[in-house]
């Protein structure tokens, strides 16, 4: 078997991110986002990339279909709507 050479990491012009601030909120690589625009999906968040010789960020996403990543999407950050977590009930103090 042959040894294979290994490769310098090619330098690039996009700088990624795995989060995302939203507000007061922070979005983390993996939660779940609506795109003003999209009726009805849902996608979960991978990251922002930012082309630093130009400066035009957008955001990269899976489009989700019954809860399973499908399709590789890109939008504007303007776009992104949070989908807020649901909190547990309150229980009765007697």
């Amino acid at each position: 078997m042959k040894k294979v050479k290994a490769s310098k990491p090619q330098t690039t012009k996009f700088s990624r991110e795995h989060s995302l601030q939203f507000g007061n909120f922070i979005i983390a690589k993996g939660d779940i986002i609506k795109i003003d625009g999209e009726h009805g999906l849902k996608f979960q968040f991978d990251s922002l990339v930012t082309n630093t010789e130009t400066g035009v960020s957008w955001v990269d996403c899976f489009e989700l279909e019954k809860g399973k990543a499908s399709s590789w999407r890109s939008f504007y950050p303007d776009r992104v709507k949070r989908i807020p977590v649901k909190r547990g009930r309150k229980k009765n103090v007697s």
